[in-house]
């Protein structure tokens, strides 16, 4: 807790049990009918929330834009301050990463056991609807072998996964925290919601492998193992699940083609052979890259890299023409033995991806605006992908997309979207209706049964009267139709038994009976 008082009124409630640490409002809301020994359903009652509205979803409806006037009582029960109850909620998350919460629940049992023992309750975490949490930084999964290099330094490693996911916890809540990371320029195009979706991309559609680490800038060096390929209709096939990596390297990976773009792409990521013995496997791999590049970058970030400086040629120390930005991105190891291979393999990434992002199949694949990379996960709807357009057209398409769904309400605020009509008093001197505002009356459905008995009842009559009959002889007639009718009736039914009966029965006992 922060230096800030937890309690700012007086309580209704003569006990209270103190929220924990992250803990959502829907579990201390069950802790506080707990300590009473009451259902949870009756006091969501006592808050205003109806019997019908309790859902299974009732856990995420309350920290997922609850109720301004749920959170006034819960605020005159318990006296705690307004502020630490809207820290156990989602209250101001932009839409379209709130809609990806919606689809999100992946508690990690470490943390909830232990957030539990030192509550002495059970205790459910808001974080764990937090769909940028793509891991527990704090309890982050045992690498697979083949993801990371032998010996890597994995302390490291995920203190960079912690540093992220810290980030992406305040940028959730702020709109303009990564103007600090790319500028104010490219801001516009960067949310949480769209890197986290970037990261779900890329472990969908590439599979790398981590082969360094350095410590002192907190930049890892990436190989390439496993790129999508495409369908006959040029489709990305996403990889088997068993080849992708741990979210944790993904992560990491859209970290650093966002926060250092130039210095990851040329130095950082290689294709799967070295320099000198690429081959069309490498040039399908970088193609595929670009492809997902530009599902996210903007078109600030490809001129980077299509400058005069970036793309001025001379010669480095007599090893051959390279281009300045080559030189520029490798700078850092300028005096270490492999300075000479990797300015080599930066050299071949930038010619790469010049040819690339000028041939005539990323040109007609990335032409309009809508993502064509689908993915599982908790992001459902459509995306606006980035395709060499500026970062402000970006952000506008993006924020337009959104501007029609706003009015769609979420959490408990989707059962008042659709009040319950009105109430019309009768016109005390009501018109008569006209032929015209008359509804069709609906023609009934007779029945083949009743039919054949009315049809059996008149031929057993005979022709009917055609003079005025007094009531008595009324009756009477109408007596003897309706036995006729009833007799036809019971025919019937008895017929449909004894041919549905496993043995017929005779008719000299139908007689007797």
């Amino acid at each position: 807790m922060t230096d800030k008082p937890l309690f700012t009124t007086m309580p209704e409630l003569p006990v209270v049990p103190l929220p924990a640490s992250g803990e959502a409002l829907g579990s201390w809301v069950w802790a506080i009918a707990r300590t009473y020994g009451l259902m949870p359903g009756t006091y969501l009652r006592r808050l205003g929330i109806p019997h019908r509205w309790v859902t299974k979803e009732i856990h995420r409806d309350l920290v997922i834009r609850p109720l301004p006037s749920v959170m006034e009582r819960i605020q005159a029960d318990t006296g705690v301050a307004p502020e630490v109850l809207r820290r156990m909620t989602f209250s101001g998350l932009d839409r379209d990463l709130e809609e990806a919460c919606h689809y999100h629940h992946l508690p990690c049992a470490a943390c909830v056991d232990e957030a539990s023992r030192r509550a002495g309750r059970p205790v459910g975490l808001l974080h764990a609807w937090a769909v940028w949490r793509v891991v527990c930084p704090d309890h982050p999964p045992c690498p697979k072998p083949r993801d990371v290099a032998e010996g890597l330094p994995l302390a490291p490693f995920y203190g960079q996964v912690r540093t992220i996911i810290t980030f992406l916890d305040r940028a959730a809540f702020d709109p303009r925290a990564f103007e600090g990371i790319v500028g104010t320029r490219m801001a516009p195009a960067f949310t949480v919601a769209a890197f986290v979706r970037f990261v779900f991309v890329l472990n969908t559609y590439l599979s790398v492998r981590v082969t360094e680490f350095d410590e002192f800038r907190d930049l890892a060096g990436f190989r390439i193992r496993h790129a999508f390929s495409r369908n006959e209709v040029g489709e990305p096939v996403p990889l088997p699940p068993e080849e992708r990596n741990d979210p944790a390297v993904s992560l990491v990976l859209a970290w650093q083609l966002v926060a250092d773009p130039m210095r990851t792409l040329l130095a950082g990521l290689h294709t799967a052979n070295p320099v000198r013995r690429k081959t069309e496997r490498d040039a399908g791999q970088f193609m595929a890259l670009v492809g997902l590049l530009l599902e996210f970058w903007p078109g600030e970030m490809l001129s980077l890299l299509l400058t005069g400086h970036a793309l001025s040629r001379r010669d480095w120390s007599g090893d051959g023409v390279r281009t300045g930005l080559a030189i520029a991105a490798t700078d850092q190891w300028s005096n270490d033995p492999s300075h000479s291979a990797r300015l080599a393999e930066a050299q071949w990434n930038h010619t790469a991806w010049t040819r690339v992002l000028f041939s005539d199949a990323i040109r007609s694949r990335h032409a309009g605006w809508r993502s064509r990379f689908p993915i599982d996960g908790p992001f459902q709807s459509g995306f606006v992908a980035a395709n060499t357009k500026a970062a402000n057209l970006v952000g506008q398409a993006r924020r337009d997309t959104w501007r029609p769904s706003q009015d769609e309400r979420t959490g408990l605020g989707r059962f008042l979207a659709k009040p319950a009509p009105p109430i019309r008093e009768k016109h005390p001197n009501p018109r008569a209706p006209t032929p015209e505002r008359q509804a069709p009356a609906a023609a009934p459905v007779i029945h083949h049964h009743i039919v054949q008995a009315v049809q059996f009842a008149l031929d057993a009559q005979g022709p009917l009267p055609t003079g005025k009959l007094r009531a008595r002889q009324r009756r009477a007639v109408l007596r003897k139709l309706s036995a006729a009718a009833v007799r036809c009736l019971n025919q019937e039914a008895w017929r449909e038994m004894a041919d549905a009966a496993p043995h017929r029965v005779s008719t000299s006992s139908r007689k007797t009976r």
